[in-house]
């Protein structure tokens, strides 16, 4: 199935995801009781068994930040947001706002696609902070985001996704600050357009404004953002990656090239 299957790995990749769980649920439990804040990953994490191609990262879970704790086991955490199964209609069409805003400019309808963006052993949605508040950045605790930003870039070191995407304008300075500084790098692409890549644990990286939000130009400008970097980041040599400065050169050049070609 995998063109590098390899039996071995595979059960590394599911014990070391489960010690991670171990290592942060304990520590998750008794923030939520501190702050009386629920939280929850997205989509599940136990069924992992191969390589990911994509994991896109929120900045955390909408919900009452001090109005409710929750106490999980290692076992229900990795198996993910319990509504996670309902975000399709019986018709098979997305029916969360968010997760259809994250998928349109992916180049998805609103119809199920378990051959990729909809299979979670090959995507993997989560966020930088488990825990739940109603305006992310701007009332979630501090404590309750330093934590999540730690087990999210552990989680990244284990599960190796081949591209990132994460959602949310400020996510990378955010990295930044964290203890693991050393494994982030990034840079912007267009001098007035925030939106920026870069690199996690030197796995291509994509930084947008979240879908709830309001788009810089347009959602189709993020689609062209999205796969103009994908196509520079190719190198047809496994496992090699370009430098960033290389990388954001070609977006910068191609664009150049269009504003000087494309007469309307």
């Amino acid at each position: 199935m995998y063109s590098n299957y390899n039996p071995d790995e595979v059960m590394n990749i599911q014990e070391e995801i489960v010690k991670w769980a171990e290592k942060y649920v304990p520590e998750f439990n008794k923030l939520s009781e501190k702050y009386n804040t629920s939280y929850y990953t997205q989509s599940p994490l136990n069924c992992i068994d191969g390589e990911v191609d994509l994991m896109l990262i929120g900045i955390n879970p909408k919900g009452n930040l001090g109005e409710g704790s929750s106490k999980k086991t290692t076992e229900e955490y990795l198996a993910g947001n319990p509504y996670w199964s309902e975000r399709f209609t019986k018709e098979g069409k997305t029916a969360w706002r968010y997760n259809h805003g994250a998928r349109f400019f992916l180049g998805f309808d609103d119809f199920c696609h378990d051959e990729s963006i909809d299979n979670d052993k090959k995507t993997v949605w989560t966020n930088l902070s488990p825990f739940e508040s109603k305006n992310g950045n701007n009332d979630l605790r501090k404590e309750l985001m330093e934590i999540g930003i730690k087990s999210t870039l552990e989680l990244i070191g284990i599960i190796r996704p081949k591209r990132i995407i994460l959602l949310g304008i400020k996510a990378f300075a955010q990295l930044e600050k964290s203890q693991e500084r050393q494994k982030i790098e990034y840079s912007k692409v267009f001098s007035n357009i925030k939106a920026q890549v870069g690199r996690i644990n030197n796995i291509p990286t994509v930084c947008l404004t979240h879908p709830s939000g309001q788009w810089e130009v347009s959602n189709k400008f993020n689609s062209m953002f999205v796969f103009l970097h994908e196509l520079a980041e190719i190198t047809n040599k496994k496992g090699d990656v370009k430098p960033l400065k290389e990388v954001v050169k070609i977006m910068h050049d191609e664009m150049k090239l269009w504003q000087d070609r494309v007469v309307l």
